[in-house]
């Protein structure tokens, strides 16, 4: 048994760069460890991705570099691996005041 940050059903529009590729994707959930996606290309566990994407009230785009962790056909989750201490801090922002809503605690076991 672990602990994991508590991921939360979102629906954001991402565009991700993976090699010399660029897609659409949509963000399905959010923690402040990371993200899952949706999207219509194959990636594979440790690919390095770049993802773009808006936070719902907030005008400036949300930019990283992430590891892909694992893939469940369509969806893959994707760890932050290099996200600027701003962006981080807008990403915990944004889960917290949605954990809020919720009413679940930022941390659940798996």
């Amino acid at each position: 048994m672990g602990i994991r940050p508590t991921r939360i059903p979102v629906n954001l529009k991402a565009t991700y760069y993976l090699k010399d590729m660029q897609g659409e994707g949509r963000i399905i959930d959010i923690s402040t460890g990371g993200i899952g996606m949706e999207v219509k290309q194959i990636f594979v566990v440790g690919d390095l991705v770049r993802i773009i994407f808006r936070l719902p009230d907030q005008g400036s785009e949300i930019d990283f570099w992430g590891i892909v962790r694992n893939v469940n056909g369509n969806i893959v989750g994707i760890n932050f691996e290099e996200i600027s201490n701003e962006n981080r801090e807008r990403i915990d922002r944004y889960v917290a005041s949605l954990l809020l809503q919720s009413g679940r605690p930022p941390k659940e076991s798996y």
